[in-house]
């Protein structure tokens, strides 16, 4: 049998033992008898001298010799290796706080607020040098340089200070720090911008039209809503016998808009939103009048909740049902989906009758987020509802994990890797219940987004628009504007516009076409008088995917120190979204990359040289027995 040779010992190697016992060696000279101080210092000198001589075989039996005779001579107690391991994380702590908070960092994604461009499970590598020079802190900057920051970017941001639910937690598990989101940056200071058709028109403080936002590549396929429920946030000041007069609501975090219960009866509602000089209603706000939110009715459900309505449609295997333009006019009280009675907008609801080729159209367009099915129950991923009451069922989808993007299906596989399913899977079959079922339940897995007769319901995060008169689902035209069932259905809005009273008018869901004049240049007067303007010193950030996305719509416009970066690459799963990822270009000369880069790379060197020079010298004995020099 052989017998296993140690490995060799390298001059570099030799020198960390050197290095290491150096410093135990001072540590306890003082309680050392003096025949073990002289054993140790003949040690010590001579493998400095071997090393200095760069004779590595004589250095290697030396760096031996050394560490038996240390073991024996100065063994390390539980204080000294408790010293040593808390130093050394210490060290490699500030060392990499100093890295992720001011250079680079890698970052996983959590969610699929990002998709399609980032998916939960995504590696990134982050640069935290794109826009200034950021200080330790979780927020803050040494030199910020706004040019830098270009609108489509994708940024990375901090939550401190803002309104984030859950933004606490805890960096190597044992730093309190806030946490980063992953967001991209669509309007800079003084920006005015206004939605129509899933793109965003804006006009920048100086008047210039920021074509960026909707003809760059990266804004291709992507769609922007500027609300996540028409409702936002609601507060409710002040109670009275169990009735709350008054509802003030938020969007982009800011109180827009307050409905007052008066003292005679009635509902007075008025825009609080200071940016906005011409909105009269609501909806007149930003756009949101181009926009409804949707969701699909079998035909009894149809009939049942929109019994008048319904008399007027042709038979269908489905309807889509929009609620849109929420108004002032005709407001009332009603229960919340917290049991509060509070005055509410009211919404004007439209019927569109789906036929079996646009529910084909509508599976071909079919995304969702990602989900897991287990024994025939679907739920969302990373989401764990309790009861499990509320969790779908798909009894002829197998165990798995799955997505669909633009309507084909995916199984993840391990680390985020997907495999595309085959087109016969069950999963994407396109029976009208099917289709009905991921159109109202494929974003929030939630049974409590499925149609009800009661009153107050959660509307899943479904949106239509038009644009250029086509109607859009899903980011797609599933109905062109020459088809008949989409000409019938105006006729009928145009139809009840007419026969609505001036106390409760009708506001049709149509076309109110793009911010634009005649002559084809974006209409920058329209726009700020009508758009949302983004207040010095903030920024706003909406997520690539709307229906899923935490963003400026939720928490409101961020503070310019709270960016602290920008995401730069993919580096994990492989496939064709590997790589830069799309956003505009980063100038890699600009004075924070080349400061920060400079800053590491001279400390680098400069420590290696220091240390270098400090472990060259001869060692100092209190009570020497060899007196070396470099070159003895």
């Amino acid at each position: 049998m052989l017998k296993q040779v140690a490995a060799y010992y390298t001059l570099r190697k030799s020198h960390r033992v050197l290095r290491q016992n150096y410093r135990l060696y001072k540590r306890k000279a003082a309680s050392l008898p003096s025949e073990k101080k002289e054993r140790l210092q003949s040690l010590l000198s001579n493998l400095q001298t071997a090393i200095a001589q760069k004779n590595p075989e004589i250095a290697d039996r030396m760096a031996r010799s050394l560490e038996d005779a240390a073991k024996n001579l100065m063994p390390k107690t539980f204080l000294d290796k408790a010293r040593t391991s808390i130093g050394q994380i210490l060290f490699a702590l500030l060392v990499a706080i100093a890295i992720r908070q001011t250079w680079f960092e890698f970052y996983t994604i959590p969610s699929g607020s990002a998709r399609p461009t980032l998916k939960e499970e995504d590696l990134l590598l982050v640069s935290k040098t794109d826009y200034g020079i950021n200080t330790l802190t979780p927020t803050g900057h040494l030199y910020f340089d706004p040019s830098l920051v270009e609108r489509g970017s994708i940024v990375i941001l901090s939550g401190k200070d803002m309104d984030i639910y859950d933004v606490d937690t805890k960096y190597f598990y044992v730093i309190p720090g806030k946490k980063q989101f992953v967001k991209r940056l669509i309007g800079k200071p003084g920006d005015s911008l206004y939605f129509y058709g899933g793109r965003i028109f804006g006009v920048s403080a100086n008047g210039k039209d920021l074509t960026e936002l909707r003809d760059t590549p990266w804004f291709e396929d992507l769609e922007h809503i500027p609300f996540i429920r028409f409702n936002g946030k609601v507060e409710t000041p002040n109670a009275f016998m169990g009735i709350f007069p008054t509802s003030v609501f938020y969007q982009m975090n800011e109180p827009v808009a307050k409905l007052t219960t008066q003292p005679h009866g009635g509902i007075a509602g008025e825009v609080l939103y200071p940016r906005s000089l011409g909105a009269k209603n609501y909806y007149d706000l930003w756009g949101i009048k181009n926009f409804a939110m949707s969701r699909i009715l079998t035909a009894e459900e149809a009939k049942a909740l929109h019994p008048t309505l319904f008399k007027e449609l042709e038979e269908a295997p489905l309807y889509l049902e929009f609620s849109h333009h929420p108004s002032f006019s005709g407001a009332k009280l009603e229960k919340d989906e917290y049991g509060r009675m509070r005055p509410s907008f009211s919404l004007s609801t439209s019927l569109l009758p789906v036929s079996q080729d646009k529910i084909d159209s509508l599976m071909k367009h079919m995304s969702t987020c990602r989900f897991t099915v287990k024994n025939g129950v679907a739920t969302r991923h990373g989401a764990s509802f309790e009861p499990k009451t509320f969790l779908p069922r798909m009894p002829d989808v197998p165990d798995g994990t799955y997505e669909i993007l633009n309507g084909k299906g995916y199984r993840v596989l391990f680390w985020g890797v997907t495999k595309e399913l085959d087109p016969s899977h069950p999963l994407l079959k396109t029976t009208p219940g099917h289709v009905e079922q991921l159109y109202n339940l494929g974003i929030e897995m939630d049974t409590r987004f499925s149609p009800s007769l009661k009153k107050e319901r959660l509307a899943p995060s479904r949106y239509g628009y038009f644009a250029y008169g086509d109607l859009y689902l899903m980011g797609a035209p599933i109905f062109f504007k020459n088809d008949s069932a989409l000409v019938q259905f105006l006729h009928r809005e145009y139809q009840k516009q007419a026969v609505s009273s001036t106390r409760l008018p009708y506001a049709p869901f149509d076309d109110e076409g793009a911010p634009m004049r005649a002559d084809g240049i974006v209409d920058a007067e329209f726009i700020r008088k009508f758009g949302l303007t983004v207040p010095e010193g903030m920024y706003l950030v909406l997520g690539d995917n709307h229906a899923m996305s935490g963003d400026s719509r939720q928490f409101g416009f961020v503070p310019q120190d709270n960016l602290r970066g920008g995401a730069s690459f993919l580096l994990w799963p492989p496939g064709p979204r590997w790589g830069r990822l799309p956003q505009p270009g980063t100038n890699h000369f600009a004075l924070p990359n080349v400061t920060i880069l400079s800053f590491f790379l001279l400390s680098a060197v400069g420590t290696t040289l220091y240390l270098r020079r400090k472990y060259a010298k001869p060692f100092q004995f209190d009570n020497p027995v060899v007196r070396l020099n470099k070159n003895s």
